[in-house]
């Protein structure tokens, strides 16, 4: 008889498995970890001596994570069978795991505040990987030796069992500390410590530190009022103190706390924080160790928290916090949450490197990213990452900057891949389908099962001579010009003079008059507005077509009316998902198909994406789940073209 515990993990990761593996292994227990589909189960003989001391111990390893679901215990006869078990191999961009962090804070640890501690399941791996194969003599770490004690954990610590980066205190990267004057070394326990607690001390004083991280150069300051860069992201340095400063549902708050950290969109509750950032704020908790060591000794200066912008070497500050080692960072990855639904919008850590199939056995390349083949696997990861890749066809995002040389070179286009992906992810190839990509431009897709379609192509959008297209709009917009420029001179002055390629939400958020002049500062103020149902913004469908110039028209017209901004963004996404609920249908029918597929970054935002389960809900619409829904997923896309 066997006691049998299932995790729900829709994930193809294996730390946390990993993890109830090795403490299987430390605790000398016999266990079978197997992870399955998006399922990790666990079964233990049932007579086994150690069985709650293991089941107890359990609760202190594992981490929370955005992947893990519901879970269930029961008795089974037959021990459950593994039908398949993907060892990827490949390094993690994660938190450290809560044994990694217990050593970090533990004075008689060899890695007391030293921020490199990982182990196999956890940690910033990836910034310190050169290229494939995942070993040490690819990694920046073959430039240390490791100590004794070192070399004796990779054979018997089964948190780090030839573990490929493992270093301490005694043999790893010592930490350096500059200002104007004098350069301060971090190489033993005592100046590890010194060197985060005058860091903090430093931004508690309202001096800025530039520190190097796994994820590269962050400037860390205290925020204040009128001071605050457009970019900046707010970082929380007590969990206990999340909810008094911030207004989040239960799903935002695990989710900001799981061992991949990721970066959230979140209102604000305090006053102080609403008087900094106003309604809503991007939100991260300590990511890696030095965040983390840092944030530590911040609550000892009697701060919930600091802000940092992530920028290069060359930023200014008062101090400058440094290592010798060229880490390659990867970009950090927003998280979407609406009820249940959780989705990444944009970014790379978390979700890549990741294996993934290669049918036709070719090599994509989108943002700096490949999918491309590495051994006998196809792992999707930063180009470089990649010492040479042969391939009988090279397929390229257009607009990237890359120069292949390879006589079989083809350039596709963001919708078209973002759709497959999402297609591919679901098993959907080969079946028909229609869809949206909206991102900045919004596309109408129709995918007749062998290519993507642009059914209904976005009118252009040029933002040149804004003016005179606005007047000629209709009978009575010249008018409104005329008004417009009496009532806000500044706004028609700046967008009178507008230059070069401008999107329709950049000159959108000109228009209202928002600190952050894009899509994301459209949606940070839609955020703000806690009514129900909102304007009809015209979009003036021609062909099934949304008129650029129309929007913009009606916006100003209830500018003119003193409508509210957080209203008029809210409206905003409203009408988009209206429109958008529209023309799905009309597709729908013509081409005989329930397959609906959305992508793109704009669904990001709580009102579209609420107006989109209204009014497509019943077509159960697909999404990206492993991939971001923005651009990164090209690079998985085009493997399918």
């Amino acid at each position: 008889m066997y006691f049998v515990f299932e995790l729900d993990f829709n994930s193809s990761k294996t730390y946390v498995a990993d993890l109830m593996k090795a403490h299987a292994k430390r605790i000398g227990i016999d266990a079978d970890v197997i992870q399955d589909g998006q399922k990790i189960i666990l079964a233990i003989d049932r007579d086994e001596k150690d069985l709650e001391s293991f089941l107890l111990g359990l609760e202190e390893v594992l981490p929370a994570s955005l992947f893990l679901g519901k879970s269930k215990h029961y008795f089974s006869e037959e021990k459950p069978q593994q039908s398949h078990y993907a060892d990827e191999n490949l390094p993690l961009n994660i938190a450290p795991c809560p044994t990694c962090q217990k050593e970090m804070f533990d004075v008689s640890s060899r890695r007391y505040y030293y921020p490199f501690t990982s182990c196999n399941a956890c940690g910033s791996q990836h910034p310190f990987v050169t290229h494939y194969p995942y070993k040490r003599e690819n990694s920046l770490m073959k430039f240390f030796a490791p100590c004794e004690a070192c070399l004796n954990e990779v054979k018997e610590n089964a948190f780090r069992l030839d573990y490929p980066l493992i270093s301490c205190i005694d043999c790893g990267v010592p930490l350096r500390m500059m200002d104007k004057e004098s350069e301060h070394t971090a190489n033993d326990k005592g100046t590890y410590r010194q060197l985060f607690e005058v860091s903090a001390r430093a931004v508690a004083a309202g001096e800025t530190v530039l520190m190097k991280t796994a994820h590269g150069f962050r400037k860390l300051f205290k925020p204040q009022e009128g001071k605050i860069p457009p970019n900046s992201i707010l970082l929380m340095a007590d969990a206990n103190t999340l909810n008094n400063h911030l207004m989040m549902v239960q799903q935002e708050f695990n989710a900001l706390l799981s061992i991949e950290r990721p970066l959230l969109r979140v209102a604000t509750k305090s006053e102080e924080l609403k008087a900094l950032y106003g309604s809503s704020v991007l939100v991260k908790y300590p990511d890696d160790g030095m965040s983390m060591l840092f944030a530590k000794e911040l609550l000892a200066c009697g701060l919930d928290y600091a802000a940092y912008i992530e920028c290069d070497a060359k930023e200014e500050a008062d101090f400058l916090v440094d290592f010798d080692l060229p880490v390659g960072a990867q970009k950090d990855t927003k998280l979407f949450i609406n009820q249940d639904t959780k989705l990444f919008v944009s970014g790379e850590r978390i979700v890549y490197p990741v294996t993934v199939p290669n049918p036709k056995r070719v090599l994509g390349i989108a943002y700096g990213l490949a999918a491309a083949k590495a051994g006998d696997v196809t792992i999707i990861d930063n180009f470089d990452h990649f010492e040479s890749v042969e391939t009988a066809e090279i397929r390229i995002l257009e607009g990237e900057v890359f120069e292949s040389g390879h006589s079989n070179e083809v350039r596709f286009p963001q919708w078209k891949a973002s759709m497959l992906s999402v297609l591919a992810e679901h098993g959907k190839l080969g079946e028909k389908a229609v869809g949206a990509h909206f991102d900045g431009q919004l596309y109408f897709l129709y995918y007749n099962g062998k290519e993507v379609i642009n059914a209904v192509p976005p009118i252009p959008f040029e933002s040149d001579n804004l003016w005179e297209k606005i007047g000629t709009l209709r009978e009575g917009s010249d008018r409104l010009v005329v008004n417009y420029k009496k009532r806000f001179p500044e706004t028609w002055e700046r967008l009178n003079n507008l230059e070069g390629d401008i999107d329709i939400f950049k000159v959108t958020a000109i228009t209202l008059g928002l600190k952050d002049e894009s899509l994301e500062g459209i949606s940070a103020e839609a955020l703000s507005f806690l009514g129900k149902g909102g304007l009809q913004i015209d979009t003036r469908v021609k062909d099934n077509r949304f008129d650029n110039y129309a929007f913009l028209t009606s916006i100003m017209s209830y500018q003119l009316g003193d409508v509210e901004n957080n209203f008029m963004c809210y409206s905003i996404y409203e009408s988009f998902g209206d429109y958008i609920g529209e023309i799905i249908p009309q597709l729908i029918e013509k081409v005989d198909t329930r397959t609906v597929v959305l992508s793109g970054e704009t669904f990001a935002n709580q009102s579209l994406y609420g107006r989109i389960q209204r009014t497509l809900g019943q077509y159960k619409p697909l999404m990206n789940q492993k991939f971001p829904i923005g651009k990164e997923n090209a690079v998985h896309g085009a493997l399918y073209l």
